[in-house]
């Protein structure tokens, strides 16, 4: 799609290309420094290079012919050193990016830039029969950010909840409920129990080898179709994905599909058969098929010897699933980063398969959660925090700041704002910064009403739709006051104690409509700017695969609306044109910040 700053830019390059004086492949436009009063730059090095020119003679020669047409978003152009400098036309930007917001409203940031091409996103991935822990956060918070940016940009998405429901681990989960029995109860209780008896089956078959092949033996019974074996694991992923469901509820996550490692089971007789045929994997002495892919990577088993798979035979079957059933322009795995070499190993034995070829193959590797004291979070260390359990804390916690910020809410709407607030603040954290940084749980800064926080930037959304609210009261105000003075004046003299009555709204008066040219504030332009940037901020995440380019922007516009709060009334505004033109502002900012913030998996608070 073509916005106003891509509009801008375009007619930089023709300004440019009018002159003459510099072939079109030579301009690498940039955006100046931050101290530089101006929108976008041509460094005029390159350019003056290949023709033989100093840099400054060139941007001087170029400013003075340039010819700005009529209309333009281009308000100015001047030479500075080395550098032709192109600033924006204040009121016709304003005009175009109000009139955008305005036309396309939740879709205003979205792109066609996907059409025509799918991406399938691989995204939380828990273990059956575990409860989900602070570590799966990551993987399911970020994997359904990509999806909603994706989708915004025009790809058809697919997201599939890819469930570890195979392997060694049920062999675990079935010896130890034939020796113990199946836990009682439903929903996390059951799986809680369910957890407990996987720990202490691990921990005496450390100590006893029998009690290890027996876990081995059920893990080979359930590939084989044992019945017994079967009904458990079945149990087990039932239990599991419907405990989960809570969870994912709470974070506005949802899949297309939960194809578990279990479902490609019927393919891996072909993926083994294929790799052998196509001389990539051999088959050792004891049996087992090798995968040795050259000295850049370790070797590694695709059947162990007793024909039993792994978690590389699956993932080759899932990729060769995915590429006949979706054809994808892109596969993204969201996974930690230990599971960095699985899947250079994954992608490499893919593509010496001959297959994916022309298909993006992206791991989104993430890192480790720490408490607020600096440790990382483990079962082991005995600090692990369950999904569950954080998000009811988050919910209490935010509760407090609401009861403090807002005591004029009802308590109904104290705890759906809370709701919204804590499991922002835990969703916003995540995803504001790198996915490859650590994250620290800090329920202080990550609650805070101010700096870069969830809570700071749904407050300065809840705080637009307030005034919005407040001048639609005062403007209905106005015209009842107006009718009830025109029917007074208007009643015959002699009528005595006849008809007052009135319809509201049958003279709604004339309202300026908000002349965006009046906005001539640099309080008011920097908000105009920061609306401007969210189409880009969108492309540049789905291409660097970084939700933290829209949260950035979702702060950076919070900021220049504080800015705008501090330095402009809108309500008391010196005109009614003014007033008109200010709430313009205020309404766009509104719906674009509700974008940005539903892109990250947030919900934007009427009231707080």
């Amino acid at each position: 799609m073509d916005y106003a700053l891509d509009r801008f830019e375009q007619q930089v390059r023709d300004a440019i290309a009018a002159t003459g004086q510099v072939p079109g492949e030579l301009v690498d436009l940039t955006a100046p420094k931050p101290n530089i009063p101006a929108d976008l730059a041509l460094p005029a090095f390159k350019a003056a290079k290949a023709l033989g020119v100093p840099p400054p003679q060139l941007a001087q020669a170029l400013a003075q012919a340039i010819q700005l047409p009529e209309g333009s978003l281009v308000g100015a152009v001047a030479a500075a050193g080395p550098f032709l400098n192109f600033t924006l036309h204040p009121a016709r930007l304003a005009a175009a990016v109000l009139d955008e917001v305005e036309e396309l409203g939740p879709r205003y940031g979205s792109d066609d830039i996907g059409a025509g091409k799918t991406v399938v996103v691989d995204y939380s991935s828990p273990n059956v029969a575990k409860l989900m822990h602070v570590g799966h956060i990551r993987s399911t918070i970020i994997g359904q950010s990509l999806y909603n940016i994706f989708q915004f940009l025009g790809y058809r998405t697919i997201g599939d909840n890819h469930l570890g429901d195979w392997g060694k681990q049920f062999g675990m989960n079935i010896a130890a409920i034939v020796r113990w029995g199946k836990p009682q109860g439903e929903g996390e209780e059951a799986l809680a129990q369910l957890d407990k008896l996987y720990a202490q089956y691990v921990a005496l078959a450390k100590d006893d080898p029998a009690l290890d092949d027996e876990a081995r033996a059920w893990s080979l019974k359930l590939e084989q179709g044992d019945p017994t074996a079967r009904e458990l694991w079945q149990w087990m992923v039932d239990l599991t994905i419907s405990a989960n469901r809570r969870n994912y509820d709470l974070l506005g996550v949802h899949f297309d599909h939960i194809y578990g490692e279990s479902f490609y089971e019927g393919m891996l007789p072909d993926v083994i058969g294929d790799v052998l045929a196509k001389k990539v994997a051999y088959r050792d002495e004891g049996g087992a098929v090798v995968v040795d892919l050259g000295s850049s990577l370790p070797t590694f088993l695709l059947q162990r010897s007793d024909g039993g798979t792994l978690y590389h035979t699956r993932d080759v079957a899932t990729v060769l699933f995915r590429l006949k059933e979706f054809s994808p322009a892109k596969i993204v795995y969201v996974v930690g980063m230990p599971q960095e070499l699985h899947f250079r190993q994954l992608f490499a034995l893919v593509r010496a398969m001959g297959y994916a070829e022309d298909v993006e193959l992206e791991h989104i590797k993430f890192g480790t959660v720490f408490d607020q004291h600096g440790a990382p979070l483990s079962t082991r260390r005995g600090n692990m925090i369950y999904l569950a359990d954080l998000l009811d804390d988050a919910h209490q916690r935010a509760r407090a700041v609401v009861d403090q910020a807002s005591p004029e809410l009802s308590d109904a709407e104290k705890d759906e704002v809370a709701e919204i607030v804590g499991v922002g603040s835990v969703v916003y954290n995540d995803l504001y910064q790198d996915p490859r940084r650590n994250i620290t749980l800090d329920w202080e800064r990550m609650l805070a009403l101010e700096g870069n926080s969830a809570p700071y930037i749904q407050y300065m959304y809840a705080r637009c739709r307030s005034i919005v609210r407040k001048a639609a009261a005062e403007d209905q105000g106005r015209r009842t006051k107006e009718q009830l003075d025109g029917a007074a004046a208007s009643r015959p003299a002699s009528s005595g104690e006849g008809d007052t009555s009135l319809i509201l709204g049958s003279s709604p008066g004339n309202q300026p409509a908000g002349n965006p040219a009046l906005l001539a504030h640099p309080s008011e332009l920097a908000v105009i700017k920061q609306l401007a940037k969210l189409p880009g901020a969108v492309r540049e995440a789905g291409a660097r695969y970084a939700p933290f380019v829209v949260a950035e922007w979702c702060y950076d516009t919070a900021r220049a609306l504080s800015g705008f709060y501090r330095d402009c009334s809108v309500l008391k505004a010196e005109t009614p044109e003014l007033r008109a033109a200010r709430l313009r502002l205020v309404e766009a900012t509104a719906q674009a910040l509700k974008n940005g913030l539903g892109l990250l998996g947030l919900r934007a608070p009427e009231r707080m």
